[in-house]
């Protein structure tokens, strides 16, 4: 049970969490139907682009996150909350004008509407990055350290059960329709329930403007301070690592199930529902355990798992009888590891890596790096591709083409970040070998530690 007896000013930063969760819900629902996972991939396929162009579009997000560097102590100044929710409100507005798109293929041609895709997909970005510059440090402000495992184990299992329910809409749309129409309903629907996610976040507390932290030139002088802090570099190289191998690994996962492994696209787009499964039901033991044995022992178990992900993948027919089962199996698992890496990562960062008293600084280079790493990841994995295309041999049976060496490559960005990580102080009691040989007592000792 967790001990709520908090200040009068926790408990009511507890008291609004609701409406925080109610926002995760919605948004996710938004995510998928619009520029998230296998849905935008394959809208983007069907619009014609090549992977290369579709690996540039995908790095339009992580890198916008470079602007947290100069934006963050404007944010800051201006009020965390009022920029998160201009800003992710505005991209609602901007984002549903993709439902002219059909016009404009058919007055301008192809050209001209993959050009208006790109110049909404990268304002889009832009708006979302502002509004996540803002939104991280406040977070840190409005889940009170005690609770941040568990919330975010909540905010994660009640996210998927939305996102579930949404993938097997988008499923249904994508395999009963033909052509742009079936992601373009979706698009506008999708946007008109994120932004009632975006009202939900009105009544989520703290956020306020801060001139003191807010002051440029003391920005810049915190973050070459916090450059310089080697458990904050620890964690930055285990977070490149991990971000690189994991986008390597699944960001056109979706399109060589349907091409390589002959799986229709409603199949590929309901195998995401499968990893928001394995999310749910491993969210909630995740949390309970980051916040009882600490966060970091949650994040090297979930890696120290993950790294099999690459290599199944690596060894799995591409002909195989049951494709699906298998396929269905690994995402099952990536569900798994990635809730339990998602929520030691977050917890070990906000809980102990990151002072609140300077999160502008820290949280402008998080934000930052996360979106560098995250925008060479997708461009390299479309280079790769567009280079390798129509590569095509056998060692031992196991097919060698792009795809191989981007599982290859994952396999080994993953290890790396495990080791960096592995360097992190962690922010409990337990470090990961204390926290495994507890549970190896207690399960061989009939429960007692």
């Amino acid at each position: 049970m967790i001990d709520l007896a908090q200040s009068e000013s926790d408990r009511a930063k507890i008291r609004a969490l609701p409406w925080y969760l109610a926002h995760g819900a919605l948004t996710s629902i938004f995510f998928l139907w619009t520029f998230g996972g296998s849905v935008f991939l394959l809208f983007l396929s069907e619009l014609g682009l090549p992977k290369a162009q579709i690996g540039i579009m995908l790095s339009f997000f992580p890198f916008a996150g470079l602007v947290a560097l100069v934006f963050a102590p404007y944010a800051t100044r201006i009020g965390r909350k009022w920029v998160f929710l201009a800003c992710y409100g505005s991209r609602y507005v901007v984002i549903i004008n993709l439902l002219f798109l059909p016009w404009i293929l058919a007055q301008l041609g192809q050209a001209a509407g993959i050009a208006f895709v790109f110049a909404i997909m990268l304002l889009v970005a832009l708006l979302r990055a502002m509004g996540e510059t803002a939104y991280y440090p406040w977070w840190q402000e409005f889940i009170p350290n005690s609770v941040r495992g568990w919330y975010s184990a909540l905010a994660t299992f009640i996210g998927t059960l939305a996102s579930a329910a949404a993938l097997l809409v988008a499923g249904f749309v994508i395999d009963s329709g033909s052509g742009l129409s079936r992601f373009l309903w979706l698009i506008g629907i999708g946007t008109l329930i994120g932004l009632l996610g975006i009202i939900a976040m009105k009544w989520v507390p703290g956020g306020a403007p801060d001139r003191s932290e807010g002051e440029t030139a003391a920005h810049f002088s915190n973050m070459r301070a916090a450059l310089r802090n080697p458990n904050l570099g620890a964690y930055l190289k285990g977070m490149g690592g991990v971000m690189l191998g994991s986008v390597l690994l699944t960001s056109f996962l979706p399109l060589y199930l349907k091409e390589q492994m002959n799986l229709p696209a409603g199949t590929v787009v309901a195998l995401d529902m499968v990893v928001m499964v394995g999310g749910a039901l491993s969210s909630i033991v995740w949390g309970w355990a980051a916040d009882r044995i600490g966060s970091r022992p949650v994040l090297m178990s979930s890696l120290a798992i993950g790294l099999l992900l690459p290599l199944c993948w690596l060894f799995l027919p591409r002909q195989a009888p049951n494709a699906l089962w298998w396929c269905g199996l690994l995402y099952f698992i990536y569900g798994v590891i990635a809730n339990g890496s998602a929520i030691g990562a977050g917890r070990l960062l906000f809980n102990s890596v990151i002072p609140q008293e300077k999160n502008t600084a820290y949280t402008a280079i998080y934000y930052a790096w996360m979106g560098l790493t995250g925008g060479i990841a997708p461009l390299l994995a479309g280079a790769i591709l567009s280079f390798t295309a129509g590569m095509q041999t056998h060692i031992a049976g196991v097919a060698i083409d792009g795809q191989t060496l981007l599982f290859t490559l994952a396999f080994l960005l993953l290890g790396y970040g495990l080791i960096e990580y592995g360097r992190v102080a962690p922010d409990g009691s337990y470090t990961t070998r204390a926290a495994l040989r507890k549970l190896w007592r207690r399960v061989f000792s009939g429960g007692r530690s």
